[in-house]
């Protein structure tokens, strides 16, 4: 295959996607010169730019489409949007290859050989859209007749807010099923823990990264891999150039990530101790005398100073808008200090205590926190807490340039009311699959990856229909492979999907999706990286090319099948879209009816327009939290406990050593790995690169082409990167065929060595080593998820990504 270099890359995504599918799609017969006409063509005829939104992270960017008869022929960033200041990062500009990809799905399939696996052909036969839903909602109806509406169990993956609203929570509510199973604890619920346990709100946080002064970022690569992608990249760059002070962004990360190379200073730690670095960061700021006293509060004596190793008498203290900061010091921080600090992360003394000073000095200053450091069985939602209490020590929350709620972005309620006949009450009070709701998983919303070892188990009962919407768990999940035995598992499995995927190849039905540039609904980001917000509309800015639904479509369609039969569920889904009718145009227009009735030009002002823009966000001291105040105690948490009578039993099942009021303040646990050091003596390291689309880009050619050229040059592929002396010490140079091995299974990969990872890792990019998805998908690299092993950080139930223990060897 021709390689595509970067400018190569970007001149052509910056030219044109073709006018056609066979013009875009950059395969074996690369020709870039043949695209460059299609564009002089393209403005030679009627064009227009339709506004439409992307779903490639849950950022939900609006964007623009150049549309040149009836042909999407390039992509670009909305203008009208302040919080992507018109920007549009890499992901949303494959979309075109989404959309025009021959791979996929064009009608609803039907499986025709029973047998389920890897090495069967689900024999496909093409169906009716009626035979389809009447299939569905046959199966449905079985259940539902017999009173277990429960054993139907409804997969999220990728969604928009709207369509969860509909499909996720409407449709299941009203069937009557509590497995409502979503992919957020494949993603990163632990980052909402520090938010719960600090101010209150269990959600994310938005860092204003285009006014901090300076940047410390644990565990994410923020330019990569951040929600909201596109705003993250607007933002960061816009904080850099023509300011009076140049903000520093210092990267703490085990490895040299695309944003670590970008940053002024790049930290290697070791893996799994970001909250020590935090830690010892936070002792040295209160000895130094650094914290910030209008916020935080102030001895009593003003001359009074914290002493390490001494503690501090509560009377001493008045607090500010902070509480919990003498319990902190006592219980812990006096008696970690950076040279402790420096132990357990592998990190000098001396640059923990510069970092300390620095990020007190540098105000505003804000800490970023990511799956690298949350997504830890037991440690991960302390490491999280004390990187978001560092915010509150030098007062940068609810201030400029600091680290602020989500702008709160609501929209216009449902036209009708959800109607639950008996059936659906007692259905939907049945425990979950997934045990959201037991001590076991106590603050947990979803528990995605312990779905597939209960339903193999058939606790608390068996799961006899399935339905998973833009998921592919058999691939994204720790231990992937066990999604695939519960999957074979289940009587009648349905997909909805633009590809055939893993969970496609075990699925009897597969009913086939439109792409973000064909269906109707809208989002807003979930977080931010500056003082705006905004909601964005989704519209077709094509007609659709095969015969798909959107989720939307896919709810409605489902609640009114259904609905002929159950009079509760047809009241549910009979006016659905108010005064603008049953549609996905309908719903859409009523649900943001709050957004484009305040517009001068109304709903086809909205049209036009693709955003609205809310902000900019509003400062408030006042908090969430039982106490109102930034809690370096957590109330929320302690007040859960007592609550649900939480022993240490049952902390031993969440993995945390701690003990007593130990438990409700920022303090070190020791991270706990999977496999026995000595025989798996490195620690496999997972990564998201900046082209995958949460999956949906793996059958796109732009993304593999560029897949880890920016720091390798390579694409079609990912690598087993690995540290020269660690690559030495077990024989291995680069290039060699090496195999990856944990105590869950063995990989195959090609070795790269880089004086960007750190010694005690191997280091693997997410997204490659798909057994279906697509001809440009398919066969390339490996799939790191497939060996690692499953645990959890139980309180939130997020499932642990960064704890494998691995050995590598040659070939």
């Amino acid at each position: 295959m021709r390689k595509l270099t970067r400018r190569q890359f970007v001149k052509a995504g910056a030219v044109t996607a073709g006018a056609a599918a066979g013009a875009i799609l950059l395969g074996p017969t690369l020709n870039l010169g043949s695209l460059v006409p299609q564009e002089k063509k393209a403005a030679a005829a009627t064009a227009q730019w339709v506004a439409s939104g992307c779903n490639g992270c849950v950022g939900w960017c609006p964007l623009q489409v150049k549309v040149v008869e009836g042909k999407a022929v390039k992509i670009r960033g909305n203008p009208n949007s302040k919080w992507t200041r018109g920007k549009l990062c890499p992901r949303g500009r494959l979309n075109l290859q989404i959309l025009y990809d021959p791979d996929r799905v064009k009608k609803p399939l039907k499986r025709t050989n029973p047998k389920k696996g890897r090495d069967q052909d689900p024999g496909w036969v093409e169906i009716s859209w009626e035979e389809a839903l009447n299939t569905v909602a046959g199966k449905l109806k079985e259940l539902r007749d017999k009173g277990t509406p429960e054993r139907f169990a409804l997969f999220r993956g990728r969604y928009t807010p709207l369509d969860a609203d509909i499909l996720y929570g409407r449709f299941g509510k009203a069937y009557g099923t509590p497995n409502t199973i979503s992919h957020s604890a494949l993603c990163d619920e632990t980052n909402k823990s520090g938010n719960w346990y600090a101010r209150g709100k269990y959600s994310y946080s938005s860092p204003d990264l285009e006014d901090a002064n300076y940047i410390l970022a644990f565990g994410t690569p923020f330019l990569e891999s951040h929600r909201p992608t596109t705003g993250v990249l607007a933002a960061w760059p816009e904080g850099r150039r023509g300011r009076a002070i140049r903000p520093k962004t210092v990267v703490v990360d085990p490895r040299l990530s695309i944003t670590a190379a970008k940053a002024d200073e790049w930290v290697p730690i070791n893996p799994g101790t970001d909250g020590a670095l935090a830690l010892g960061i936070a002792h040295h700021i209160l000895t130094l005398g650094l914290w910030d006293r209008k916020f935080v509060g102030d001895f009593v004596d003003t001359a009074k100073k914290f002493v390490g190793g001494e503690a501090v008498a509560e009377a001493d203290w008045q607090d500010a808008y902070t509480t919990g900061l003498v319990k902190w010091w006592n219980l812990f921080l006096k008696d970690f200090p950076p040279a402790e600090a420096a132990k357990k992360t592998g990190i000098p003394e001396e640059t923990i205590k510069r970092l300390a000073r620095e990020f007190a000095i540098s105000k505003p200053a804000v800490t970023m926190r990511g799956r690298g450091a949350g997504a830890w069985p037991g440690n991960g939602t302390y490491n999280i807490y004390a990187i978001y209490g560092l915010n509150g020590l030098v007062g940068s929350v609810e201030v400029k340039g600091g680290v602020n709620q989500d702008a709160s972005v609501t929209y216009s309620p449902e036209p009708i009311p959800l109607v639950q006949d008996d059936a659906a009450k007692a259905g939907t009070t049945k425990p979950r699959i997934d045990e959201k709701g037991t001590i076991k998983f106590p603050y947990a919303d979803v528990i995605t990856n312990n779905a597939a070892d209960n339903v193999l188990k058939d606790y608390p009962y068996p799961i006899e229909v399935a339905l998973g919407y833009w998921n592919n768990f058999t691939f994204s999940a720790p231990g992937c492979k066990r999604w695939e035995q519960a999957l074979a598992k289940i009587p009648f499995v349905v997909h909805h999907t633009t590809h055939i995927s893993e969970w496609s190849m075990y699925s009897d039905i597969v009913l086939p999706a439109k792409t973000y540039l064909e269906k109707w609904s809208a989002g807003a980001p979930a977080g931010g990286a500056s003082v705006w917000s905004g909601v964005t509309l989704f519209q077709p800015v094509v007609e659709p090319l095969y015969d798909t639904k959107s989720e939307v479509e896919l709810a409605i369609a489902l609640g009114k099948k259904l609905g002929e039969h159950y009079p509760s569920i047809k009241k549910s889904f009979d006016g659905i879209g108010g005064p603008h009718g049953d549609t996905a145009e309908g719903y859409t227009k009523a649900r943001t009816e709050v957004f484009w009735k305040a517009l001068p030009g109304g709903w086809d002002e909205f049209k036009q327009k693709g955003t609205v823009n809310v902000g900019p966000y509003k400062f408030k001291w006042e908090f969430d939290t039982p106490s109102k105040k930034f809690e370096f105690y957590t109330g929320n948490l302690k007040a859960l406990f007592e609550k649900l009578k939480v022993t240490n039993a049952d902390l031993d099942t969440y993995h945390i050593k701690a003990r007593g009021d130990l438990v409700y303040v920022p303090h070190y646990e020791d991270p706990t790995f999977i496999g026995d050091a000595a025989k798996y003596p490195l620690s496999l390291v997972t990564y998201k690169n900046q082209l995958n689309q949460e999956g949906r880009s793996a059958n796109t050619q732009w993304a593999q082409e560029m897949y880890l050229n920016p720091l390798y040059g390579t694409g079609w592929t990912n690598l087993a990167e690995v540290n020269p002396e660690t690559a030495k010490k077990y024989g291995i140079a680069e290039g060699d065929a090496v195999y990856v091995e944990s105590e869950v299974g063995r990989i195959k990969a090609t070795a790269k060595l880089s004086e960007g990872i750190h010694p005690a890792i191997v280091a693997m990019a997410y997204g490659q080593g798909h057994w279906a998805y697509g001809r440009w998908a398919k066969d390339k690299g490996a799939n790191p998820n497939e060996i690692t092993g499953v645990m959890y950080e139980h309180i939130t139930g997020m499932a642990a990504y960064y704890n494998t223990r691995i050995r590598v060897s040659k070939v």
